[in-house]
Parts: C-alpha cells; structure tokens; sequence
C-alpha cells in the first residue's frame, strides 16, 4: 500500500534541503562579515599613535575618523548577517520539524501497512490449513 501523503512528503524533503542551503549560505555570509569586521578593528589599532607635525595629526585623525566609519559599517552590516542566519536557521529548523512528522506519519503507516499484509497472509494461510483438514477428514 502506497503511503497517502508521499507527494507532500517529497516536498517538505525538498523545502528542508532549500532551508538546510539557505542556511549555509547566511552562515557563510555572517562569518565573512564577522571576518571583515576584525579585519576593520586591526587595520584602525595599526594606525601609528606617533604624532609629529600638525599635518601628520591631521592626517592620522582623518584615517582614524574613515576607519571607525568604515568599522560601524561592518558592524552593522556583522549584525544584520547574524540576523538573517537566526531567520534562516528558523526556517531550517520548521522545515525539518515538518519533514520529521511526515516521515514519521510514513513510518507509522509501514508498520501498519506490514501488519495488514501479515493479517492476510495468515488468514489465507488458516484457510489452507482449514481446508486440508476437511480433505483429510474426508479422505480418512
């Protein structure tokens, strides 16, 4: 016997692996951005604190002024990465919770599939043995 629901079964297998790759995408993504943002912090700690000339303060409060731009950039940009992979690790998550009920519905309906099948087989074979026994009864 076919299992009823084995056409949504095949779709939330489908759907859980497009959650499953969404989420590696979103991960991969936030650790890029998680990398880039420390790449940020280094390069504002490298700039030399060594101050000689009003041009090289200048100079050095400009970069130190681009650099925590560009570093509050990032983190913004860290944050909303960490954001999406939360989203999509939801969605994985709901998606397998689904998948796991079907696929339990078809569990259960194998075993009662099975039992079914076995129910028959021994009536067909109480009935052989019901009928030998009348050929024998008869025959002795």
């Amino acid at each position: 016997m076919t299992f009823p629901l084995a056409g949504l079964l095949r779709v939330r297998d489908a759907q859980e692996r497009v959650a499953a790759e969404q989420l590696s995408r979103t991960s991969s993504a936030r650790l890029q951005a998680e990398t880039a943002e420390q790449g940020a912090v280094a390069s504002l700690a490298e700039i030399s604190a060594q101050v000689d000339d009003a041009p090289t303060l200048l100079a050095m409060a400009a970069a130190r002024a681009a650099g925590r731009s560009a570093l509050s950039d990032v983190q913004a940009l860290t944050e909303m990465r960490r954001a999406e992979e939360a989203e999509a690790k939801a969605a994985h998550v709901e998606a397998r919770r689904e998948l796991r009920g079907l696929e339990r519905l078809e569990d259960a309906h194998r075993v009662e599939s099975a039992r079914i099948a076995q129910h028959a087989e021994q009536t067909a074979l109480d009935e052989i043995a019901v009928v030998r026994s009348r050929r024998e009864e008869r025959t002795a």
